[in-house]
């Protein structure tokens, strides 16, 4: 391996000379680094120092040939920079004058530019002057129409002031948007100045001309029913006119609300309001203070007197103050249910402060909302009075009204209720029932006119969670009613039928039925839909869901729980009854079932068949109880009722007679023939077919009574293994019902195969 010598001089020199000293010691290592590369530490290596040799030399060639390009292309491309850079000088000194110009223009312009800003000063002024001068014109246009009103006021022409005060009017309504505050207070007060003076000398005239048209019509008013004079009319129909023009603009009108309840009471327009004014005075008359038509326990005076006053006076005023206001463009006022309106707010006034009297003692709050729900329902149905026009609920709908309210339904409800059932005659049938068929007693009719009479009452109220609460305060109410006869059931020790339990199933049967007539009517279908919404905002409250996925399809109705209940205890009843009917027939059956069935007579031995005398009894029962069942219940209970007995006697002949008991031929025709003669038709007399309802003993007399031949074959057929062709076999003879095992005991009860 090749090593570098160790040179080691003295620094001396300048910082150039060290430098290169440094390069060249740097190029020696790098050439010994290359030398040891190539030839290794292997002393054989150094054969290859001739090849290595030669290496050098060709990088030394092209080093030196780079050298020498490099030397003839320098020249070239410093000219080409010495180019550039003189170009550059030049296109800067260019640059340098421009921006000198471009400084000078700019100077220019801000000269200009002040010119410009005492210019517009100058117009800003001219344009604020002009707009005082417009300002102070509309001013004096104002002043100029408030002058001309005055002197027509003056010379009483009501026309041309009407006119003037509309074109004042008009410009209030021009300006409601006009950012001039002060010019838009001033002319709505002038507005408002005239509108009172004009206001009062108007209404004097008016009121002088419903006194001549003996207005208002009240029961000592003796001439109300004389046609008034064309002229009294004409003056009338002028002024009416003139007074729908006063109206103030509905932007300026601040109604004066004595109570929160009457800020849904909308201003009316002037002539509605003067010709309601008498009937107002005399209303507070009549029902303030220490007058004796004032009364608490007497609130249906004033309110006959509200609903008096609109059927006396509704048609006078449609028929003569509306075709004047649809002449001049007022169609949209409605004077008809302004008029009620008006009236209407009299009486939500004083029903208001009668509430705050009387809240304290329940026999006279329960009279006052009686009397209230019946005058709303009177506006309602019979008036027309529009469901969107405020009345008598909204006062009754106040927080703690309602809460009172709905507690004393609750409460007298429950009392009607003990009244109902306690009644001597509760369980009576109704006399005059139209539906016979069901049976009606008087407790169920006085129970659903006491829900009906609820439904009545709360039906008007506007708000859907209102109407909610009375629902279910009517579906508690049907519980508790249900629980109530439920307890009179269980006092009852009596036989099921001489007891009180067919008037209560029937009595439960028609509710229901009801509940289901009424579960599908508008009235509740609309509150089980807003049940549902309720209940599915608060599923989605409560989950976080989405409401739209939580209501779903709505379908059913408010009533399903209350009559899936009703209909279980009519169900378990039913049963009961049919159990007790069942268990007397079968205890006079004991000779019957004992009979001597294997040693009877055949027809062969008798001149005719008739009953068994040991059925007598049996028999006699069942008709006498089945004909009791008829004339109790309600005809589909009765259904009901003998389809249980039947499916439990058919059972009962079958395994208490047919299969524990021996048939000689006779015995065998003499059972069917009790079958058939008088079975059958003692349920014949209620039913079409009553042998479709008795199968299982039916298909034993079949069995019992055909051929020797014929049994011994189907016997046979019976013992195979095959249950499909079985069953064939028996559905050949008639028999579907009875199964083969089954088949096979009942021929086994016949002496002839069972001695073979």
């Amino acid at each position: 391996m090749v090593t570098a010598p160790n040179v080691n001089r003295k620094g001396h020199g300048n910082g150039s000379t060290e430098q290169v000293c440094s390069i060249m010691i740097d190029a020696k290592k790098k050439i010994i680094q290359q030398f040891n590369t190539e030839l290794g530490s292997d002393l054989k290596g150094f054969e290859r120092i001739y090849e290595f040799h030669q290496s050098l030399n060709v990088q030394k060639n092209e080093i030196e040939k780079s050298l020498s390009m490099a030397s003839s292309e320098a020249p070239s491309k410093v000219k080409v920079v010495i180019e550039t850079v003189e170009r550059i000088g030049v296109e800067f000194e260019q640059l340098e004058k421009s921006s000198v110009e471009f400084r000078n223009d700019i100077q220019k312009a801000m000269q200009e530019t002040d010119k410009s800003i005492d210019m517009q000063r100058i117009i800003n002024t001219i344009s604020h002057l002009d707009k005082s001068l417009a300002y102070l014109s509309f001013i004096k246009h104002v002043e100029n129409i408030s002058d001309k009103i005055q002197i027509s006021l003056a010379a009483g022409d009501d026309e041309s002031t009407i006119s003037l005060y509309t074109n004042l009017t008009d410009i209030s309504c021009q300006l409601q948007l006009s950012s001039c505050h002060h010019l838009v207070n001033y002319v709505r007060e002038t507005l408002h100045f005239w509108h009172n003076l004009i206001k009062d000398k108007l209404s004097k005239e008016y009121n002088d001309i419903l006194k001549a048209l003996k207005w208002p019509f009240c029961s000592n008013n003796t001439n109300s029913l004389i046609p008034p004079m064309a002229e009294t009319l004409t003056k009338f129909k002028i002024l009416t006119e003139y007074l729908l023009h006063l109206q103030l603009p509905e932007e300026s009108v601040k109604p004066v609300v004595t109570s929160v309840l009457l800020t849904d009471f909308v201003p009316v327009s002037l002539p509605i309001s003067l010709l309601v004014r008498p009937l107002r005075q005399r209303f507070i008359y009549h029902f303030t203070g220490a007058k004796l038509t004032n009364r608490q326990d007497k609130p249906e005076w004033f309110f006959t007197q509200i609903l008096t006053w609109i059927k006396n006076h509704i048609q006078w005023v449609q028929k003569h103050v509306q075709p004047v206001a649809n002449s001049i463009g007022f169609s949209h006022v409605d004077v008809k249910v302004e008029f009620m309106q008006t009236l209407v707010q009299l009486a939500v006034e004083k029903l208001h402060s009668e509430l705050a009297i009387v809240q304290y003692d329940d026999v006279l709050f329960a009279h006052l909302v009686d009397e209230a729900l019946g005058f709303e329902r009177e506006l309602r149905e019979t008036l027309f009075y529009p469901p969107t026009q405020p009345a008598t609920v909204f006062v009754l709908t106040q927080a703690h009204v309602f809460v009172k309210w709905i507690n004393m339904e609750k409460k007298y409800a429950t009392e009607k209720m003990d009244a109902i059932l306690s009644s001597s005659t509760a369980w009576d049938k109704l006399s005059n029932s139209d539906t016979d068929d069901m049976k009606v007693t008087e407790c169920a009719d006085a129970f659903l006119t006491l829900l009906t009479t609820i439904s009545d009452r709360y039906k008007h109220l506007p708000q859907p969670g209102h109407r909610l609460q009375f629902l279910e305060l009517q579906l508690e109410l049907i519980d508790d009613w249900r629980i109530r006869l439920l307890q009179l059931l269980h006092e009852t020790n009596e036989d099921p039928l001489i007891s009180l339990m067919p008037c209560i199933l029937n009595t439960l049967h028609y509710v229901a039925t009801v509940l289901e007539e009424w579960g599908v009517t508008v009235h509740f279908l609309q509150l089980y839909f807003f049940k549902k919404q309720f209940e599915a905002v608060e599923s989605a409250t409560l989950e976080g869901g989405d409401f739209d996925k939580t209501i779903g399809d709505v379908e059913g109705s408010v009533f399903d729980e209350a009559i899936a209940l009703l209909k279980r205890l009519e169900k378990e009843l039913i049963n009961e009854i049919s159990d007790a009917v069942a268990l007397d027939v079968k205890a006079k059956s004991r000779p019957y079932r004992t009979d001597k069935w294997f040693a009877m007579q055949s027809t062969k031995e008798v001149v005719s068949l008739s009953v068994t005398p040991s059925g007598y009894s049996m028999f006699q029962e069942l008709a006498t109880q089945l004909n009791q069942l008829y004339n109790t219940l309600a005809l589909p209970l009765f259904n009901q009722a003998w389809k249980n007995l039947a499916l439990q006697f058919d059972q009962f002949l079958l395994e208490e007679v047919v299969l524990v008991n021996h048939f000689n031929t006779g015995g065998a025709e003499q059972v069917e023939y009790d079958i058939t003669r008088n079975l059958f038709p003692l349920f014949g007399l209620y039913i079409n077919k009553p042998e479709s309802y008795f199968p299982l003993i039916k298909e034993a007399c079949i069995l019992l009574n055909i051929l020797l031949g014929s049994a011994m074959l189907l016997l046979e057929a019976l013992n195979s293994n095959n249950e499909t062709s079985q069953r064939e076999i028996l559905a050949d003879i008639g028999v579907h019902k009875i199964s083969p095992k089954l088949a096979l005991k009942v021929l086994g009860t016949r002496t002839d195969i069972a001695y073979l």
